[in-house]
């Protein structure tokens, strides 16, 4: 059987208030129309759908299959309508964002899941790189948007602040420095350290603090995340500097203490970055200005 939306919308109401004259009140249409809606779709399904009795109707078995049905095809339609909205106001369609790891552990899963589920149609790639190589994206179009440490040189890109936040140090419950609650550069300099791969910010900023410092850098280890930095440290293999929020919930599941880091560089500042904004899509600027809102 075919039928139109506005009369299967009219049957679910007359079906959910067990009557045609209420069904027709909540679909602002005459009673009569009501019951010539009503009449038409039981001539289509050749079968009646409703029975009729003093004090309203009451569906048949037809009725509840059809009642099935037409919830299902009115409330893909009702999607449908908010999709097709999202794409009329550009908010739709696919935008990459290439990130640190530190804005990525810390940052961006809420604040890219809010606005998905504000923007059910958008997707995003998300990728994470080094500092240096989000700016290299951004520059060469592979990337929409880009998050990274704000010391990183940027050309020709338009740069908005983003989040702030604090570095500090992370060891073993069993390790000489676990009792201390701060520490000093030169001290961390002494000891070994596991660190995230070169050419990440992380990495830089210890080289140039060991290089103030005019002692070496001492790296025990080269990981690949936050997560195997900790599970190295907690091993007695090394210390390891990291954003505090990355440590916090490791101090939870793993043997380590953490310690604060007395050094001007331990609170950084992270920035997005874009081509020139007129160049991004609808939707791009759409993500760029929600993530550009302050906590």
């Amino acid at each position: 059987m075919s039928a139109d939306l506005k009369s299967l919308r009219l049957f679910v109401m007359v079906a959910d208030h067990g009557s045609i004259s209420e069904g027709a009140k909540r679909c602002h249409i005459a009673l009569a129309a009501a019951s010539k809606r009503i009449s038409d779709l039981e001539a289509r399904a050749k079968l009646p759908l409703l029975v009729r009795h003093a004090r309203g109707v009451t569906l048949t078995s037809a009725g509840h299959g059809l009642l099935l049905h037409a919830r299902a095809v009115l409330s893909a339609m009702d999607r449908l309508g908010a999709e097709l909205d999202d794409f009329q106001n550009g908010v739709a369609g696919v935008v990459s964002i290439t990130a640190n790891a530190s804005t990525i552990a810390q940052f961006l899963p809420a604040q890219i899941g809010s606005f998905l589920r504000l923007h059910p149609v958008l997707k995003i790639d998300l990728q994470e790189r080094a500092s240096t190589e989000v700016v290299k994206a951004v520059q060469a179009g592979l990337a929409d948007i880009g998050v990274i440490e704000g010391q990183t040189p940027v050309e020709g890109l338009e740069c908005l602040p983003y989040r702030t936040d604090e570095l500090a140090v992370v060891v073993a419950r069993d390790h000489p420095l676990a009792r201390r609650k701060r520490i000093g550069v030169e001290e961390v300099l002494r000891h070994d350290h596991i660190v995230v791969r070169e050419g990440t910010a992380l990495h830089r900023v210890l080289l140039a603090a060991a290089l103030e410092a005019q002692v070496p850098l001492k790296v025990r280890m080269q990981v690949g995340s936050f997560d195997m930095v900790c599970r190295m440290v907690e091993q007695g293999i090394g210390i390891g500097v990291l954003p505090y929020a990355a440590i916090l919930p490791q101090l939870q599941i793993l043997k380590l203490r953490c310690l604060k880091l007395d050094a001007p560089w331990a609170l950084r500042r992270h920035l997005l970055c874009a081509r020139r904004q007129q160049e991004l899509t609808v939707a791009a600027r759409s993500v760029l200005e929600h993530l550009g809102r302050p906590d």
